[in-house]
């Protein structure tokens, strides 16, 4: 038997940039929840979305510092989009979010919530020497720091967890790299440390630089020797790998170890596939692009994760939640959607799961299907829990989105998300022409490699789970205990 992980500890134990954190005991649970420092002081790591990386905080401390006046904080993001709809969400969510009697904060100002844009790229030649990116950035990397009054913090950790959409731990590991690489740079090119070089001194901040350069290369190193990641710069098109596998266009070396993926929809290609840098960040993109066909509110029927319904009640017109998504919420979907079409506000969408997480409660989708084509709307599938090599979720949905953190990874070590376009549906020429407006792929590169590579035998580590969850099921229907 495996020895329990010590609280707060990455699972698994020494796994660089886990996604899992250990909380063995019940108690332990809770108290996270609540928020206790016994155990929030113990974690090294944590779900990214929920427990920001220490080198993004490490990252993002350089930067409140540099550009920060006080008493305010900052928040990390991939693209100026992303931070300009952060900014808007605070703006947004304050009032509605204040308590009037209870006030925890004060209703931000116009111009409290600000955007800083920074450029990362080594110095001079000597710092791109030591920059393992080199081959594969075609410019510099820039990141958006989103400043804001520190007691508007959560609401700027609720956009950050609800959209997925944050920076990556590797992405802030390249720049805080780059970052102390450039600062030895200078350090070595002024004349003061000139000077004491010659007289035989050694400065100390040359052995954070070398160490952390050295980790790096090692880590590269390890990796594509044995871990079987491929050269950084070829994460284009491992990108391109991400979507054929996505879409069942496997490789033949894929077939040949006897991988079978039919998602059942004709026409299907790559072109229909998006990827995302969460799950959540492809749930919340869906939504984007449906809203950017025409405003409406959405239905989330069944008790799905919780994210989700924040996104569908806080990013445009609202939702109806039907939580219990079996009898009577059918008869109550269908009032929803005819009093939307008499009103002439039909609904935008009905976003499910199949099954649900964690309640894995399976919808009807044909009866979702037929509901969604009387009234125009749009029916999106959450796949996660059961995954494209178990279900067909994709022959009955507009759009179809999964984590790809969790099964398709394995690995517990990157973050990723999808978004497929199914070919056949109505809607689909008007949903690809508002992901083109919408959609920003926010996927680092180095995410990119390490997602390919764990995935590549998503089918028979399926097969594997579902032969040891059959095993489960048949041991508690026939155990007393049950």
């Amino acid at each position: 038997m495996l020895s329990q992980v010590p609280l707060g500890e990455c699972v698994p134990p020494n796994t660089r940039h886990a996604v899992s954190v250990s909380l063995p005991l019940w108690d332990d649970n809770v108290d996270y929840e609540k928020g206790e420092p016994r155990v929030l002081d113990r974690m090294s790591g944590g779900y990214p979305r929920f427990f920001i990386a220490k080198v993004i905080q490490a990252l993002a401390e350089r930067l409140r510092e540099r550009f920060a006046m006080p008493n305010e904080a900052p928040m990390l993001f991939p693209s100026q989009a992303c931070a300009k709809r952060c900014a808007a969400f605070i703006y947004d969510q304050a009032p509605k979010q204040r308590d009037a009697a209870l006030p925890t904060y004060t209703l931000p100002k116009p111009g409290q919530v600000r955007i800083v844009e920074y450029a990362v790229e080594p110095i001079n030649r000597r710092a791109a020497a030591l920059d393992a990116m080199s081959t594969v950035l075609d410019e510099p990397v820039v990141i958006y720091c989103v400043l804001f009054p520190e007691d508007l913090f959560s609401l700027a950790k609720q956009y950050w967890q609800h959209t997925g959409n944050g920076i990556s731990a590797r992405l802030a590991e390249y720049c805080m790299h780059i970052e102390r690489v450039n600062e030895q740079c200078e350090l070595d090119a002024s004349p003061r440390y000139r000077a004491g070089a010659r007289r035989g001194t050694t400065s100390e901040a040359v052995s954070p630089v070398v160490s952390a350069g050295a980790d790096l290369e090692a880590d590269t190193y390890l990796e594509e020797r044995f871990g079987r990641n491929v050269d950084a710069k070829y994460a284009a098109a491992m990108k391109s790998v991400l979507r054929r596998r996505i879409a069942g266009a496997l490789t033949e070396d894929e077939q040949r170890h006897g991988a079978q993926v039919e998602r059942g929809v004709a026409g299907l290609s790559p072109d229909n596939v998006y990827l995302t840098a969460t799950g959540m960040s492809a749930v919340f993109y869906a939504h984007q692009a449906l809203l950017q066909m025409r405003l409406g509110k959405s239905v989330c029927f069944g008790f799905s994760y919780t994210d989700t319904l924040k996104i569908l009640k806080k990013f445009g017109p609202g939702a109806y939640f039907l939580g219990n998504g079996e009898g009577d919420d059918y008869t109550e979907l269908e009032r929803i959607l005819e009093q939307h079409t008499q009103a002439g506000d039909p609904i935008l969408a009905i976003f499910t799961e199949c099954p649900s997480n964690p309640l894995l409660k399976t919808s009807d989708l044909p009866r979702l299907r037929a509901l969604a084509d009387r009234h125009g709307a749009a029916l999106v599938v959450d796949e996660t829990i059961g995954s494209f090599a178990n279900i067909d979720a994709l022959s009955w949905a507009d759009v179809v989105v999964s984590s790809l953190t969790k099964v398709f990874s394995g690995d517990s070590n990157v973050m990723g998300g999808s978004i497929v376009l199914n070919p056949t549906c109505a809607l689909c020429t008007s949903l690809s022409s508002a992901m083109a407006a919408v959609f920003e792929d926010l996927m680092w590169c180095e995410d990119a490699i390490f997602l390919e590579r764990n995935s590549r035998d998503f089918m028979r580590r399926v097969a594997e789970i579902n032969r040891n969850a059959l095993a489960v099921a048949e041991l508690l229907q026939h155990s007393a205990k049950v």
